[in-house]
């Protein structure tokens, strides 16, 4: 084999190496979509994604609905870098939940798409919760969504910003009960993702509700989202490394 042929086979080996099984799924990046989206067929409630003008794989989606399997959720660094140019996490005692030390920098999916820190302005995606699909006048009670696990490098949370924060769920803190977020039957809501370090996490959820006519109903889905820095540096370091290898190799060869 070549040297050409050799390069180009470590370069396609390094990437699919640094590509982990999520990223065989399609890439949300920008616009809008309801990452938690919830419906109800054949008397079960149907854990989705519901992209609503969204960019998936680099392409605008109008309108389309995805298991929770086959999207992942980018988080990008323009989000991190926005946070540090402020001055990092807030001092006060209601930003704990985040998971860093005050000053510290995390990424984020904004709550809002309009302003300095909105979704449009960072580039990222704007993140919906969806119940709209439900009838309210199906329901006995709100859909709650409840954390049950997060795998992944760092803390998540989820906030609504007003005065102060009001988070629904933290992972700084341990996962239990109270990590949990309650909408009504045919709403949406906007809420603020954050992620304490860069890398791939996957968080396990349990949406449930009490049908007016076929009483509790709840299952169990879990969402995939990826923290990116752009550029990765540690895929290049790794091609870098690789390149280093194969010169020596030729070199030793003669």
């Amino acid at each position: 084999m070549t040297t050409s042929k050799k390069l180009s086979a470590l370069v396609m080996s390094v990437f699919a190496l640094a590509a982990s099984p999520m990223n065989a799924a399609n890439l949300f990046t920008g616009e809008h979509g309801d990452v938690w989206g919830i419906g109800y067929e054949d008397g079960e409630l149907e854990p989705h994604i519901h992209i609503e003008g969204g960019i998936v794989n680099g392409a605008f989606v109008d309108e389309a609905e995805y298991e929770p399997d086959e999207i992942i959720t980018v988080v990008p660094q323009s989000t991190f870098d926005y946070i540090s140019s402020v001055g990092g996490r807030p001092g006060a005692a209601a930003w704990d939940a985040i998971g860093v030390a005050v000053g510290e920098g995390f990424y984020f999916l904004p709550q809002a798409s309009a302003g300095v820190a909105g979704a449009d302005a960072l580039g990222a995606p704007f993140v919906g919760i969806g119940t709209e699909e439900l009838d309210a006048g199906d329901w006995a009670s709100p859909i709650s969504i409840q954390l049950l696990s997060v795998s992944g490098p760092g803390e998540f949370s989820i906030w609504q910003d007003g005065l102060s924060p009001n988070f629904f769920m933290s992972t700084a803190d341990g996962i239990d009960g109270n990590d949990i977020f309650t909408q009504a039957a045919g709403g949406h809501g906007h809420v603020n993702w954050g992620f304490t370090q860069a890398g791939n996490y996957d968080i396990t959820v349990r949406m449930f509700g009490t049908h007016a006519v076929d009483g509790l109903q709840s299952a169990d889905a879990t969402f995939a989202f990826s923290v990116i820095p752009e550029p990765s540096t540690s895929l290049f370091a790794l091609i870098g490394s690789g390149l280093l290898i194969l010169r020596r190799r030729k070199k030793v060869r003669g």
